[in-house]
């Protein structure tokens, strides 16, 4: 006979006093909570206030934060002297008061230096000259501007010299080689005309497929006629379309030239005093008098319109029997 064996429970092996465990806890974290910083002058800062501290010191010092935007990483980077020139454009960028100076004073120095910056301005358009003036010293030294090829070109067509040409000796001179970043930039912008001119001509070509607008209270009296068939498709129809039937009644309507001779109606004309009688009753004896004729007229053409179209047929049928 097999003895069952029980199978054992689990044992617990630590300390069952939970005030005796608290205790050791505490020892543990003994030195890490509630205690006094190892060092006087020396305290920890969280990440997240050292990163708002590096922010603040940016704004104060005016750094812009650099934000990399969909498109912009393609863009050429400016070169160095266009940076110089920028420099050099502002050369006085911030005129400030001095401490001591009354307002007036400061007033009359800046439109001093406005006028003369102006001048010089006016001093280097004319002149083609690049007027450098040094800070410390006050020292000012002219520097000439490099020649611009349109400029000359322009210069020539005025005086009439050389019918606007330029000398090949000149060329070689003043033509510098194209930036790669700037040839790589043009290609794009060419290839993007190319398709879009593409786009274009598609959209001229598929006009005819183009959805229609209908604005409200337009009348059409016909469904569009496309004059190109799609691809692989044959002219001859072999499936019947609707309205292509030759004794409807829309048609005899749209084409009376061909029931020019109407047909002998056998009966009379109903007499005035019958329709009167019959626009009297149901629901139109309450309609003024005007509209009851007006329906009646209309239900009176129909009928005979039905009436002669049945008679065409069985003249049709008996041509067909002989």
């Amino acid at each position: 006979m097999v003895r069952k064996r029980k199978i054992p429970a689990r044992k617990h092996h630590g300390v069952r006093d939970p005030l005796k465990q608290l205790e050791e806890k505490e020892k543990k974290l003994k030195h890490f909570v509630n205690s006094p910083p190892t060092k006087d002058n020396d305290q920890q800062i969280t990440y997240k206030l050292k990163q708002f501290k590096k922010l603040t010191d940016d704004v104060k010092c005016g750094k812009k934060l650099k934000r990399i935007h969909i498109g912009v990483e393609d863009k050429p980077k400016e070169d160095k002297c266009k940076k110089d020139n920028k420099k050099d454009g502002n050369k006085f960028k911030s005129i400030k008061q001095m401490p001591g100076e009354e307002d007036v004073d400061y007033l009359r120095r800046v439109n001093r230096i406005t006028t003369a910056s102006l001048k010089e301005a006016q001093y280097e358009v004319k002149y083609g000259v690049k007027v450098i003036r040094d800070t410390k010293t006050g020292a000012i030294s002219i520097k000439k501007k490099p020649t611009n090829e349109i400029d000359e070109l322009l210069k020539q067509k005025r005086n009439g010299k050389g019918g606007g040409k330029v000398s090949k000796k000149t060329q070689q001179k003043d033509i510098k080689p194209l930036d790669p970043k700037l040839a790589k930039e043009l290609i794009k912008q060419a290839i993007y005309e190319d398709e879009e001119e593409k786009k274009m001509e598609k959209s001229k070509n598929l006009l005819e497929y183009q959805k229609d607008v209908v604005k409200f209270g337009e009348i059409v009296h016909a469904p569009p006629a496309l004059l190109t068939l799609p691809r692989k498709a044959e002219k001859n129809e072999t499936v019947p379309r609707p309205g292509k039937k030759n004794n409807l009644l829309l048609k005899s309507m749209f084409r009376p030239e061909e029931n020019s001779k109407p047909l002998p109606s056998t009966k009379k004309s109903t007499s005035s005093s019958e329709v009167t009688r019959q626009a009297m009753k149901g629901k139109r004896k309450d309609l003024p008098k005007h509209t009851r004729n007006m329906l009646e007229n209309e239900r009176q053409k129909l009928v005979d319109l039905y009436r002669n179209l049945k008679k065409s047929k069985g003249i049709f049928a008996d041509k067909s029997l002989l």
